[in-house]
Order: C-alpha cells, then sequence, then structure tokens
C-alpha cells in the first residue's frame, strides 16, 4: 500500500533508469537498502531525497486486505471489524 513518487529527476546509478519529477517509484523492486539510499538527503548530484513515500489512505475501492494491511501498517485497531465501510472509518 506505501506508494513512492520521484521528488526530483534523476538516472538511477544501478539500473541506468531515468526517473522524473512526479512519476510514481516502483520501490517494490529495489531492495530496501537501496530505497534508504534514495530517501535519503546524501547524493553526489543532488540535494535532498531522489523519491518521497505517499501515504495513500484506502478508500472504497480497496479491498478489505488492503484495508486492513493499511490500519495494521498504522497501528490502528480494527477490533473484529470486518465491514468494509467501518474499517474505513477507523481511518481519521
Amino acid at each position: 500500500m506505501v506508494k513512492y513518487t520521484v521528488e526530483q529527476d534523476f538516472t538511477d546509478r544501478l539500473t541506468q533508469v531515468l526517473y522524473r519529477k512526479g512519476s510514481d517509484y516502483p520501490a517494490n523492486e529495489v531492495s530496501d537498502e537501496r530505497l534508504a539510499e534514495l530517501l535519503g538527503n546524501d547524493h553526489k548530484f543532488h540535494d535532498g531525497a531522489l523519491v518521497v513515500k505517499i501515504d495513500d489512505k484506502p478508500t472504497d475501492k480497496n479491498t478489505v486486505a488492503e484495508i486492513k494491511a493499511y490500519l495494521d501498517e498504522h497501528e490502528i485497531k480494527s477490533d473484529g471489524v470486518t465491514k468494509k465501510q467501518e474499517l474505513l472509518d477507523l481511518i481519521k
């Protein structure tokens, strides 16, 4: 559910893929270490993070499982709630 977006144009030094500001970043395709590097501020030719985390809240278009995963990820207790709208109501 966690998504990342490109904060500034860069060419990935590992894959040579060019990423443009505002585009989605495929974080699931890289290691946690590499993602941490891109989120960090220490880059040879750039100031600041190259990618940033987007915290998309689930909507009624998400599945119950996706909503529950979001709740777990954000440590929001659902205490046996199983209906989609009731789960969504727990998110503020």
